[in-house]
């Protein structure tokens, strides 16, 4: 699949923490010449904390802030939503993209981009649900990695499929980084596709909801 530009400006947000996979997320749609108009964060920057945000394995705010460049960055923690969803509204925002993000995004929120708000997750849902699906699929040696594209909704990763698709065979590596970068790259294309078919309309797949009998480990981060 080869992403194309989009047909017109669309003016997106991307909601991301520091995480790697939202990195490289934002990097592959810089090299599709695709840029949010506004990056949106759940933590204030570490000036704004009584203890500075740490490094940690898996997320890098320093290459986060690096990758932003020019583009304007808000934040949005849990209880700041209806002013992130306000800040949205006056940037005519049409589309938000999440990628990584700890938190349900309320309704009001959700509702302040015009057309949709969607979500990049790197597995072929609704396998693979919950906070860590490249982890989960490296222990469990998926053979048939992939990624999906989903509305969002009132519930962690059980939005209608937008588009999947699956890494070529021979391409999914078999370390951390690299099935990060794939999925990264592949999520990216399906955004952008998805926005050059969005007047034409989506072909949305409803996902099987949970079994009642079993927990969700996306109860606290998407």
């Amino acid at each position: 699949m080869k992403a194309e530009s989009a047909q017109h400006e669309n003016r997106f947000a991307l909601f991301l923490n520091g995480s790697d996979f939202a990195c490289e997320v934002l990097q592959a749609l810089q090299k599709s010449n695709m840029y949010p108009e506004l990056l949106v964060l759940p933590e204030y920057p570490p000036a704004a904390r009584a203890e500075p945000i740490a490094e940690m394995p898996g997320r890098s705010p320093r290459r986060l802030l690096q990758l932003a460049g020019n583009i304007d960055i808000a934040y949005a923690p849990r209880a700041q939503q209806a002013q992130c969803a306000h800040l949205l509204r006056q940037h005519g925002i049409e589309f938000i993209l999440v990628a990584c993000w700890p938190y349900l995004i309320g309704e009001q929120l959700l509702e302040s981009a015009t057309r949709a708000a969607v979500n990049i997750h790197p597995s072929l849902l609704p396998a693979y649900r919950g906070p860590d699906p490249i982890g989960a699929q490296l222990n469990s040696a998926e053979a048939h990695p992939g990624v999906s594209l989903h509305l969002l909704n009132a519930e962690f990763d059980q939005g209608d499929i937008v588009a999947q698709a699956e890494l070529e065979p021979g391409q999914a590596g078999n370390d951390r980084s690299s099935l990060e970068r794939r999925c990264a790259r592949l999520g990216s294309e399906l955004f952008i596709d998805a926005l050059n078919g969005y007047d034409a309309g989506w072909n949305l797949v409803p996902q099987p909801p949970l079994n009642p009998g079993l927990t969700d480990s996306a109860a606290n981060e998407r």
